[in-house]
């Protein structure tokens, strides 16, 4: 079986679970091949050794199963950063990078700004952050200790400094004044008819769903972030498409100014962000 081969098997296979199938096949087969997407294209009659093949037979197996491509491969594109990724965390999503951008708008002007990202996960935003701005004291939480070591060992690879701690949400954190929080935590609600049947299987769920309709997390983290915001400090955080208004209140209750929601690249609100008037 050579590379084309591959790839036209495994998009007729993943047609059938996925909407990306061509790309997903072609991941998959850069992956067992260990070439890039110029090369297969350049070389489609590469033939796959013996090992490739049974690598790539199980790869199909995974993901006609529904396993999301990230977890095949270890490994998710984010900011153009390579993040390596397991079942332990949730995989970067690209409208995620929003709060990138939002962040670091929030600290163009600040000289050395101090950034606080809670429910790291794989470490995505943190990571992002610190190497736009590597002036930038990044501290990252996560309450789970596997995705503290992969979130570590994805800021070591892609050589960025990031303070990590386990702590579910501020609880273990003693300092503040921190210029901005931003965090995408849990936001989908329980048996919410939208989510992803495989998402729901194969991602974890306490990174994923939330009780009181996907607000219970957004209202702890919105509820207890002004303590630990410097004056005119920012907080931002991602939350469903349809939860905007509900997030938007939750601001205003805690006395946060200069409200705003803004879309991703598919036009939903996503990402909202507020200042702490201080006292």
């Amino acid at each position: 079986m050579n590379v084309q081969q591959a790839v036209e098997l495994a998009t007729a296979k993943f047609s059938q679970i996925s909407d990306s199938a061509n790309l997903d096949a072609r991941i998959i087969a850069t992956y067992v091949c260990n070439i890039d997407q110029t090369t297969l294209i350049a070389h489609p009659k590469l033939e796959l050794s013996t090992e490739q093949k049974i690598l790539f037979d199980h790869a199909l197996k995974r993901r006609t199963q529904g396993e999301p491509i990230a977890y095949i491969t270890g490994s998710k594109e984010f900011w153009s950063l390579d993040l390596n990724v397991n079942e332990h965390v949730l995989i970067p999503r690209p409208e995620t990078e929003l709060l990138v951008e939002r962040t670091l708008d929030a600290i163009s002007n600040i000289k050395t700004p101090r950034v606080l990202d809670l429910g790291t996960g794989s470490g995505a935003i943190a990571i992002a952050i610190a190497k736009e701005r590597p002036n930038c004291h990044v501290t990252a939480t996560d309450a789970s200790t596997p995705a503290l070591e992969l979130a570590k060992q994805n800021a070591h690879s892609n050589d960025v400094t990031v303070k990590f701690i386990k702590s579910d949400w501020f609880k273990n954190l003693t300092d503040g004044n921190y210029d901005v929080v931003v965090s995408n935590p849990p936001y989908i609600a329980k048996n919410d008819p939208e989510l992803n049947k495989f998402v729901s299987e194969y991602e974890p769920n306490n990174a994923i769903i939330s009780d009181d309709d996907g607000l219970r997390d957004l209202a702890k983290i919105i509820g207890h972030a002004a303590a630990f915001l410097s004056n005119s400090g920012a907080l931002v955080v991602e939350h469903g498409y349809q939860q905007a208004n509900n997030v938007q209140k939750l601001f205003a209750n805690e006395n946060f100014c200069n409200i705003k929601s803004y879309s991703d690249l598919a036009g939903h609100l996503r990402c909202t962000c507020g200042i702490h008037k201080g006292v």
